[in-house]
This record gives structure tokens, C-alpha cells and sequence, in this order.
């Protein structure tokens, strides 16, 4: 029986210090691959916390990859391959859919969950509007009006080191960190920086957009497919890429987190040669809607091949053009030797503005209040979906993951159809297929077999007096 000192959690919860400690006896091979763990009710009664307790750290193990779970059998821990560059312990708009639906369009849009939108009435403009003010007011004329260097304003960069300590375990230097106006930016210096006789592969499905982007950049490009546990290494060997850009703690649009084991192996196929990469992409890692947030794969890096990036797209709004990446040491090096003539792209204004926000806890504050607004938007969701004619013959996957699931419906129609009678009543819908770049890579099913019509719901822009009539149409869609 698992046997662990609650005293000593110190500022932890139980939770949380119970999820370290069995997470890392499987990191280091105290609990065996494959080993069950002891029930949750056992595990309770031994420790003498709630059940509660057990079953939020099994479920954070879960989802990470960490264990497994056998209806009626319990929790075993999972295989972790390791390489040994590696330590033992240690949305978006989808055009192309869109494009689609509106070309059918006989209604005026009820409900749009491509994607395209994003919800109003949720920006704290008095606060941001103070805090420009402040910025203007308190900070002298040649810090308002000098040029930044290439990587961005040194304040800016400190507070995203410190938020990055605190929210995503990431212990960075704020040398490392490059602000850039967005992602499509960071991507172009990062190609770049990397070269374009580099090959640079991306997860199929994916964001259409990352594959303009690496075409714009005339790079060699290989879309790979992807299995339960994340993308496929052996078929990322095949391809003979150097680069991959990947999004393991919530892939869009497949909502899939990748597991600790695939983490562990795409970390050991970049360690294999020099000059390979990994590009983690955390679009939405603020709006995981249960458990812990899924740690970064930069944290696990031993050998500095990840570079980190995010932006503030989505906690902030596609307005704020400001994003950053976080190079390992050697990169971050090259980076100011070869790319710093260029000026950085984000005005001082905007980034004094924005480190003062979060200096200040105002953007914690804001992700918190979205986050409560997002987890009962999709519940109501969820719900509205089940009260219709649905209820029997759909699905629902990655709902916790982030601000989009997967909404499965078993039809006659096909997703085509199935899009072109929701938008015909006022619904926007981006099938799941229509997010695969490379034909090859669609589900191949025997002849006379079908799967569940699957659909990528991104509920952040719909209002929530639409959501009921949203979910009948998709449902009167269904039916035919």
C-alpha cells in the first residue's frame, strides 16, 4: 500500500501533494509500469483523507498520461520510455470550414463554433485602461519612446518569466523569452533562426494556419498522423523531419493531451540528432476546466531541444497582438547574434501596459473570472445538447481539456451534411475531418463500417441566450 508523509506537503493541497508524490514513484519506477494502484476507497482509508482527495489526484495522473484506468479492474501505472538525454523525474479559426458553412448559408448566424468568434462583454477595460494610464503617466519619456530590443521590453520579460515560474513550473530567464505581435510572428522567427533547409512537421489534424505559415516560409513540410497517446513517432522518423510543432497539453483540434510516455519519446527522437527541435505550442493552457494544469513540455527538456510558445490570444482577445517564445540558452544566444538588428513588433506602450497587468494580479485575476465563465458555458452546453434528440447517440470528448470538445453524433448524414442543414438554421459547424491536411491521414474504416460524425465545438464566442436554439438546430441538422 502507498504510504506517503501528508504532513510534509506544505502549501500544497492534499490533492496536489498526493498526485506529486505517486507521480513521481512512477516517474522513478517505485510503482512499476503496468502495476495497479490500490483503489481509491483503500487508498483513502489508509491515508485518512476524503475520497474526493484520491480521485482528483487519480484523475489529474489520468489525464496526463501518468496511469491508466480498466473499467472494473482500477488504475495502473504507465509505461514510461525514456531516453537518456532525459530526466527520470523532472482555437482558433478553422477557414476552410468556415469558408464552407458560409457558403450554404440561408440564415443568419445563431451560433458560430468554428471558432470565428469570441465572447464580448468579458475584457475588464476600466482596469487595462487604468493601467495604460499609469503606464503613461509614471514611466519616463525615453522608456516610453526608445526602441525596445528585438526580444522585447526587459519587464515585460521579467514578469513573464515570474508568471511562468508560478503557473506553468517553467524556470526560465527572462534573456530566454522573446515578445513577438502574436504567433504567426514568432513562427517566422523561428523558421528563421532554425533555417529553412530544415524539414518541419505538424500534427495531422491541426491548425490550418500553422500550414500556410510553414508554405509562406517555402520550408519542406510533413504532416504526421496521430494515435491516442499524441503524434506517431515512428511515422515522425519516417518523414525525416528536424522540427516538430506540436501541441501536447491540448491539441487542436482533437482536444488530445498528450501522454507522459509520448512526451518522454518525442523528447528522445529530438535528442537523437543534433539540430532537432520541438515546438510546444500552449495556445490555451490557462482554460484547463479541471484538475491541474497539464505541465509544460518545456519542464521535462533536459537537453534545451523545446522551445515554448504562447500568446494572449485567447485569455486577452485576438485584438492584443502580443505573444512570446521561450528559447533554450544556446538559442536564445543565437538568436540575439543573428535576429537582433530587428526591432521588436509590440510597441513599448503595449508591453509596459501589459507587464504592469500582470505585475499587478490583474490578469490572474481576469483568467480566473473567464475561466468560471468558460467551465459554465460549456456545462450549460453539454446539457442543452443533452435535452434534445441527441441525448442517446452522442459523445463528448476532451470537454475538461480546454475551450473547445468534441462533439460526437451518431447519423446517416455525413459531417458535410450534416454542417451545410446546421448552418442552413443558423449554426456554424467545423467538422473534425475537415481538419486534415493530408488525405492519407483520414480514418481508414473497413467497408460497411461507420464511426460517430465528430464535430470541433469552440464555445467562446456563443452567446449564452443562443445556446439552447444552437443545440436544437444541430440536433434538427442530425436528423435529418
Amino acid at each position: 500500500m502507498l504510504t506517503y508523509a501528508l504532513e510534509h506537503r506544505g502549501t500544497d493541497s492534499l490533492y496536489e501533494y498526493l498526485y506529486k508524490c505517486i507521480r513521481n514513484d512512477i516517474e522513478t519506477g517505485t510503482i512499476a509500469a503496468h502495476e495497479k494502484l490500490p483503489s481509491k476507497r483503500s487508498l483513502a482509508r489508509h491515508l485518512g483523507v476524503s475520497l474526493i482527495t484520491v480521485e482528483g489526484a487519480y484523475t489529474q495522473l489520468a489525464a496526463e498520461g501518468y496511469v491508466y484506468a480498466i473499467e472494473r479492474k482500477g488504475y495502473f501505472a504507465n509505461p514510461l520510455v525514456k531516453n537518456a538525454a532525459t530526466p527520470s523525474s523532472r482555437a482558433a479559426r478553422q477557414q476552410k470550414a468556415h469558408a464552407q458553412a458560409e457558403e450554404s448559408a440561408s440564415s443568419p448566424l445563431v451560433a458560430d463554433f468554428t471558432g470565428s468568434s469570441v465572447a464580448t462583454g468579458l475584457f475588464p477595460y476600466g482596469t487595462w485602461a487604468k493601467t495604460v494610464r499609469e503606464a503613461l503617466a509614471e514611466e519616463s519619456e525615453r522608456t516610453l519612446l526608445c526602441e525596445t530590443s528585438a526580444a522585447g521590453s526587459l519587464r515585460l520579460r521579467r514578469a513573464l518569466a515570474n508568471h511562468l515560474s508560478g503557473f506553468r513550473g517553467m524556470q526560465v530567464a527572462p534573456d530566454q523569452i522573446v515578445v513577438g505581435s502574436g504567433a504567426q510572428t514568432l513562427y517566422n522567427l523561428i523558421v528563421q533562426l532554425l533555417g529553412r533547409t530544415m524539414r518541419y512537421a505538424v500534427e495531422d489534424p491541426g491548425y490550418a494556419r500553422l500550414t500556410q505559415i510553414y508554405r509562406a516560409n517555402n520550408v519542406a513540410l510533413s504532416h504526421v498522423p496521430m494515435d491516442e497517446g499524441g503524434i506517431e513517432v515512428e511515422k515522425l522518423r519516417r518523414c525525416g523531419a528536424d522540427v516538430l510543432h506540436i501541441m501536447p497539453s491540448h491539441q487542436y483540434p482533437t482536444g488530445l493531451v498528450t501522454a507522459i510516455s509520448r512526451r518522454y519519446e518525442l523528447l528522445g527522437w529530438a535528442s537523437e540528432e543534433n539540430g532537432r527541435f520541438v515546438i510546444e505550442d500552449d495556445y490555451d493552457c490557462e482554460f484547463r476546466l479541471a484538475g491541474r494544469p497539464i505541465p509544460a513540455l518545456q519542464t521535462i527538456d533536459a537537453s534545451e531541444r523545446v522551445i515554448y510558445t504562447n500568446t494572449f490570444t485567447k485569455s486577452l482577445g485576438p485584438a492584443f497582438r502580443i505573444g512570446y517564445m521561450v528559447l533554450p540558452e544556446h538559442l536564445a544566444t543565437r538568436f540575439e547574434q543573428e535576429l537582433g538588428f530587428y526591432s521588436c513588433t509590440v510597441s513599448a506602450i503595449d508591453q509596459l501596459a501589459l507587464a504592469r497587468f500582470i505585475e499587478n494580479g490583474d490578469y490572474e485575476r481576469h483568467v480566473n473570472r473567464m475561466r468560471t465563465h468558460y467551465r459554465s458555458v460549456r456545462n450549460d452546453l453539454i446539457a442543452a445538447f443533452k435535452a434534445t434528440s441527441l441525448a442517446d447517440r452522442m459523445s463528448i470528448e476532451a470537454e475538461d481539456s480546454g475551450l473547445h470538445f468534441i462533439l460526437g453524433i451518431k447519423s446517416a448524414a455525413s459531417e458535410q451534411e450534416i454542417a451545410r442543414a446546421a448552418q442552413a438554421r443558423g449554426v456554424a459547424l467545423a467538422p473534425l475531418s475537415s481538419f486534415y491536411q493530408d488525405a492519407e491521414n483520414l480514418p481508414n474504416l473497413p467497408p460497411g463500417t461507420t464511426l460517430p460524425r465528430k464535430f470541433v465545438i469552440s464555445y467562446t464566442g456563443i452567446a449564452r441566450e443562443s445556446i439552447e436554439s444552437a443545440a436544437r438546430a444541430i440536433a434538427q441538422a442530425a436528423d435529418g
